[in-house]
């Protein structure tokens, strides 16, 4: 068993809309903690307006099932559904890049996303990339060439996207003790990091750092839950103040129960 502490920083950058939103949902029937972060694609008032209740939503579903990617997938036709009788713009519902996990009571770590946002896991000072991008950037990559400077903006899933990517990874704690922090962002929040080299960017080949052992030092991850998620987000948006996207992080420390 594990207790959690969770907390989340954001920051609307130079935007009109904060379109991002996090949510957390622990069920007491099946004993699952689930953890939510989306980034609305676009600075529209609808999506603004439509990425909290979804958030809660998305997270209320993984908990009961216990599974981020089942949870997903059964909330898209639903969100598609609802679409249809909401006030949105002709051409532009509302939509969101999605990373959902959830804590079992048996201590494994299950993570799902479609889009762009990122989970990265610290342990003793050092952090693991646990996802990959769903955009152009990693397309590139995995086709050999040098991402363009704009590819990361064009999505290749999302939550909406009935037939986009949905990727999963799970981390299995084992026995031993040591606090583990696990950190959920948005692209708003990450890419400034990993371009001034203080969060780990993805591989050459566009997977994931921990399927290759690797870590990276993480020092930006260390202090109080609360001061990190500020400092991701602050530090983030203050690296370009007038094009800075909206930022948000979630930090949520993971404490084995002697």
């Amino acid at each position: 068993m594990f207790t959690t502490h969770q907390t989340a920083s954001q920051h609307i950058g130079s935007r009109t809309h904060q379109a991002d939103a996090t949510a957390f949902h622990d069920n007491p029937s099946t004993g699952h903690r689930a953890w939510v972060l989306l980034d609305g694609i676009g600075d529209r008032a609808h999506t603004a307006a439509w990425v909290g209740p979804t958030a809660l939503r998305l997270a209320r579903t993984a908990a009961r099932l216990g599974d981020p990617g089942d949870a997903i997938r059964q909330i898209r036709p639903a969100l598609h559904a609802d679409r249809a009788h909401l006030d949105h713009p002709e051409g532009w519902p509302a939509d969101a890049a999605a990373i959902v996990a959830v804590l079992t009571p048996a201590g494994r770590l299950h993570i799902a996303w479609a889009g762009d946002c990122r989970a990265y896991l610290a342990e003793r000072g050092r952090a693991h990339l646990l996802t990959t991008d769903h955009n152009n950037a990693t397309k590139q990559r995995r086709e050999g060439l040098e991402p363009e400077p704009d590819a990361h903006d064009y999505l290749t899933s999302s939550l909406c996207f009935l037939t986009g990517a949905i990727e999963a990874v799970t981390v299995d704690f084992g026995p031993r003790l040591g606090l583990r922090r696990l950190l959920l962002a948005s692209d708003g929040a990450y890419l400034p990091h990993e371009h001034a080299g203080t969060l780990p960017p993805p591989s050459p080949d566009g997977t994931p750092r921990h399927r290759d052992g690797s870590s990276f030092p993480s020092p930006v991850l260390t202090g109080t839950p609360e001061a990190v998620a500020q400092r991701l987000t602050d530090l983030a948006v203050r690296t370009d103040p007038a094009g800075a996207d909206n930022a948000t992080a979630m930090v949520i420390d993971l404490h084995p129960a002697h």
